[in-house]
């Protein structure tokens, strides 16, 4: 079964499970990055909401040999598992007051955004466009959040400049950041597969740190989602510089983490910038890229720059 044929099949049986009371239908969501999902979307007749299950990871399932009953199974219990939620985030979703401590920003590619930013408030950085988006709920493993989009601030008669007053209060506290030495994180995973008393040796000789290579850093938030708007955060940057009394050279790893580089000298830059295209190339999920682009944080005026394209 193609995929065309499997998102109708879909369709068609939800709509036969659910009944007449409801309207099942695909529609195509345009997520980061010009990333196209196709959402099935289910809506009560007499009810003004429709919760949105993409599809695209259940074809993946249903191609390594899941049974189609079985999918169909599970997306009516996730339809019916989050449809009282949804019900009440749309409710809540009336009423600015009630969210103005959940509006926080991340960072997203600009040049690949086009059509999504005609849709939405945001602020340019660099060649990076800073999104607005709300926090409605989290537990340990996930968070529900919801893009603020421009038909968002004229229902709630706001505008983005108070988006951002929120968001540059609200974000640091709700996803505070973290920065950690690669090494450490490195090791972490090593001792995690090997139980070996030599991890420690050959771990040195791997990162090459004690062959003269700068330490690396890895810059994100608690929860390890769009880490990459930490470098927005008043005194993050301008408070690591310090301690490591350098400049620091920023590789854009996803939305989600930075690499940060101590700049001391003897860094290639366009090596590193080479290094980044690579990697987007080959390891980074389209809708996690964030940059082609190596920055620089310059600690004496406390600015990012980009050092290439």
């Amino acid at each position: 079964m193609n995929y065309d044929l499997f998102l109708k099949e879909v369709t068609a049986k939800v709509q036969e499970k659910l009944g007449a009371g409801y309207k099942v239908g695909i529609q195509k969501v345009t997520k980061i990055n010009g990333v196209v999902l196709d959402g099935l979307v289910i809506s009560v007749l007499d009810k003004n909401f429709a919760p949105t299950i993409y599809l695209n990871p259940y074809y993946t399932c249903f191609k390594q040999g899941q049974p189609l009953g079985d999918i169909l199974e599970e997306v009516i219990s996730v339809y019916k598992e989050n449809s009282d939620a949804v019900l009440g985030d749309m409710k809540r979703l009336l009423d600015f007051e009630n969210l103005k401590e959940k509006v926080v920003y991340k960072l997203i590619q600009r040049g690949t955004n086009q059509e999504l930013l005609d849709d939405v408030p945001y602020f340019k950085f660099l060649d990076l466009a800073v999104v607005f988006y709300l926090i409605l709920d989290e537990n340990e493993e996930a968070q529900m959040t919801a893009l603020i989009h421009n038909s968002h601030m004229v229902t709630w008669g706001t505008t983005k400049e108070e988006l951002w007053e929120l968001a540059m209060r609200n974000t640091p506290v709700l996803l505070p950041p973290v920065i950690r030495a690669m090494r450490d994180i490195m090791r972490e995973i090593l001792k995690e597969q090997f139980e070996d008393l030599y991890v420690d040796e050959f771990f040195n000789d791997f990162m090459g740190e004690d062959l003269g290579k700068p330490p690396l850093y890895v810059l994100s938030n608690r929860k390890q989602m769009n880490g990459s708007s930490c470098i927005l955060y008043k005194g993050c940057l301008e408070k690591f510089a310090s301690e490591q009394n350098a400049d620091v050279i920023i590789l854009p790893s996803s939305q989600h983490e930075l690499i940060l580089i101590p700049d001391k000298g003897g860094l290639d830059y366009e090596d590193l910038q080479e290094t980044v295209k690579q990697i987007n190339k080959s390891e980074v999920p389209v809708e996690d890229v964030l940059s082609d682009c190596v920055y620089k944080y310059d600690r004496a005026k406390d600015q990012i720059v980009v050092l290439g394209k």
